[in-house]
């Protein structure tokens, strides 16, 4: 067999100088470390920030429907919860003089109230979520949003309930005669 270039074996000089030693290797990677990385394009700037957004708004939409479930049996059933708050209310004031709460039938009624006004502000706000994420605008605050008005609109009909009992009401005109 004849021996052209291309099949001529390379000399040991030829060798050393073509090949590449792991020392050279990892100076060459340590060069191309040090290169600052390709900056982001406004649009792949804005798709990471609506990423993060979605993530958040769906972990706090994961928070409200965790909380709506939870709170369900105080609402449903106010005794025990309001007979507490009663318990605290005289341990703050004395002089309040509260029993147990009586007014449990309109309790249960305003609970289921206020549980119907959670499922709807959360219907409400997964729905705007959705919609402003379809859209590609961050909804984060919707959830927030939402969480205030229906904790607000929950303690408006936990409250109503209370001040409708005819214990409270006496606790309450006791309490003012005492500090005439």
């Amino acid at each position: 067999m004849a021996e052209t270039p291309e099949t001529t074996p390379a000399s040991d000089k030829e060798d050393k100088a073509t090949s590449v030693t792991p020392a050279a290797e990892k100076k060459n990677d340590k060069n191309e470390s040090k290169q600052a990385p390709t900056p982001l394009t406004p649009e792949e700037k804005k798709e990471r920030s609506l990423a993060l957004d979605r993530f958040i708004t769906w972990g706090l939409i994961f928070v409200a429907v965790f909380s709506v479930f939870s709170g369900l049996g105080d609402y449903i059933n106010p005794r025990a919860s309001m007979n507490l708050l009663y318990d605290e209310l005289n341990t703050l004031n004395p002089d309040f003089n509260l029993g147990t709460f009586e007014n449990i039938t309109f309790a249960v009624q305003m609970g289921w109230v206020a549980v119907t006004i959670q499922a709807i502000v959360l219907a409400m706000v997964v729905w705007v979520s959705r919609q402003r994420m379809k859209a590609k605008k961050f909804s984060w605050w919707i959830p927030v949003l939402g969480a205030v008005i229906s904790n607000a609109l929950s303690t408006a009909c936990i409250f109503i309930a209370l001040f409708s009992d005819p214990g409270f009401q006496e606790g309450i005109n006791s309490l003012i005669n005492a500090g005439k």
